[in-house]
């Protein structure tokens, strides 16, 4: 037992110590991202992180950035409105802060308290890209995700908001199979992750979601007043589909 005990200090010691050697240096990783709940769309995604700090930032590919129009099953007209902006998403693991860059007729840094996905972390193993990965599952803002995560690159950080596991995120779905990441190139860099602008205004996710409530009651007034007095004219939006599920 005594054997057993000091086998177990020195495993744990040499983690931390690859973890803080590995953390020393800035990475950046290049995601294949695809989405499929609203058609299929196709994402340029990178990662920046060092050991205490990440960024994540995406963007529709240009061949997806059209307005789509179709009808629901009362015939009602349904325009979707594709996200065209880069989104950017900021973590401080340390102060466990999250802010997302968010555009709403000004641009904002939306700040909100950083959550971190409850891991399941299974025996399985298997090689993905030359990479020995380990696999887990989550249950996390709405969907339950099946990832991959490489111990090789021993990073708390992966794709979009799911962080915390031990090692790099390599692969990542959802089980509707309606979210995907996978790493396609994983470089070291000499530059720093990607920096909050702090001349854009700061805002809490409180006040960014009344904001919100509020444009779409004017937007709807607005609607209602260009049409015929004796056109009833109703307008309603709808609960938007994203990575994210709201309750």
């Amino acid at each position: 037992m005594i054997f057993q005990n000091r086998l177990f200090k020195i495993n744990i010691f040499i983690l931390l110590t690859s973890f803080s050697a590995f953390s020393q240096n800035n990475y950046q990783v290049q995601y294949k991202m695809t989405t499929l709940f609203d058609g299929i769309k196709n994402y340029d995604a990178n990662l920046t992180f060092s050991e205490q700090n990440s960024c994540f930032e995406y963007k529709l590919s240009i061949k997806d950035t059209a307005t789509a129009e179709t009808q629901d099953e009362n015939g009602h007209k349904i325009i979707n409105f594709p996200n065209k902006n880069k989104q950017s998403i900021f973590i401080n693991f340390k102060d466990k802060k999250i802010t997302e860059l968010k555009k709403l007729k000004s641009v904002y840094l939306v700040e909100d308290t950083l959550s971190i996905p409850k891991w399941n972390i299974t025996n399985e193993i298997k090689n993905i890209n030359n990479l020995q990965c380990q696999k887990a599952t989550t249950f996390y803002k709405g969907r339950t995700y099946e990832v991959w995560y490489a111990i090789e690159y021993p990073s708390i950080f992966g794709p979009w908001k799911l962080n915390g596991l031990p090692g790099l995120i390599i692969l990542a779905q959802d089980e509707k199979r309606e979210v995907f990441f996978e790493a396609i190139e994983i470089q070291k860099i000499d530059r720093n992750t990607c920096q909050l602008d702090n001349s854009i205004k700061h805002i809490s996710k409180n006040d960014f979601d009344k904001l919100i409530k509020n444009w779409q009651k004017d937007y709807e007034e607005r609607l209602k007043s260009m049409g015929d007095r004796n056109l009833k004219l109703d307008v309603k939006f709808g609960k938007a589909v994203d990575i994210e599920i709201l309750d």
